[in-house]
């Protein structure tokens, strides 16, 4: 399929992308494709990933509609550069909601493993003070995350905000090999996931070949 670029669209189709380039980018929920006329066509939506992918930022499909994410890499970088890392209070606040909230309702079976985190079982907050973090961090934290839609406060406790539906699939992987890992590490999924993220030792004949080209 030939895709043109934005600037080769005629000015409706521009409009078209960029509508809905502004959408998925600042809405809560994901975007229905039949509101977005670049949503709904395979190939304005190629470009509107295009538009996307040069800000480092992709699309991303959700629940039937949809938003947009960093791209991997991006995130990748912007961690190793330290762009956009929370506090380290609201992160052990943040770290109960996902523990409580979503790691152990699905390993209890309670909840369903492709239900979406944000519709996870409500924490209390006393629930979230039964911690050894201090309540006034538990609540000042809380305030903060909800500001940032990180969680969001329901009348039976706190859930995971919309920003987690913003998480690309090897995003959302990798966070709950760490909840694992942090709640269970003796366990033989953690143990299965060590195993898959350890260094891969080279082959004899990668050693051998690495060692010829080393040699004067």
């Amino acid at each position: 399929m030939d895709v043109p670029s934005l600037d080769a669209l005629p000015h409706n189709r521009r409009a078209d992308v960029r509508a809905a380039v502004c959408a998925v980018e600042t809405a809560r929920l994901p975007v229905r494709p039949a509101h977005y006329r670049a949503l709904a066509e395979t190939a304005l939506r190629v470009v509107v990933e295009q538009v996307l992918a040069a800000s480092g930022r992709t699309l991303l499909a959700v629940s039937g509609g949809y938003l947009s994410g960093y791209d991997d890499d991006i995130r990748q970088r912007l961690v190793h550069e330290g762009i956009g890392i929370l506090p380290r209070d609201d992160r052990a606040v943040l770290t109960l909601v996902l523990l409580h909230s979503v790691a152990i309702p699905q390993a209890a079976g309670t909840t369903l493993p492709d239900q979406p985190w944000t519709r996870g079982t409500p924490v209390s907050v006393q629930e979230l003070k039964d911690s050894r973090v201090p309540d006034g961090v538990v609540t000042s934290a809380l305030q903060r995350l909800a500001d940032a839609d990180l969680v969001r406060h329901t009348k039976a406790g706190y859930v995971l905000g919309h920003q987690f539906l913003r998480l690309t699939k090897s995003a959302g992987s990798e966070l709950f090999e760490e909840l694992i890992l942090l709640a269970d590490p003796a366990g033989p999924l953690a143990e299965s996931i060590r195993r898959r993220r350890a260094p891969r030792p080279a082959s004899p004949a990668t050693a051998l070949d690495r060692e010829t080209r080393e040699t004067p």
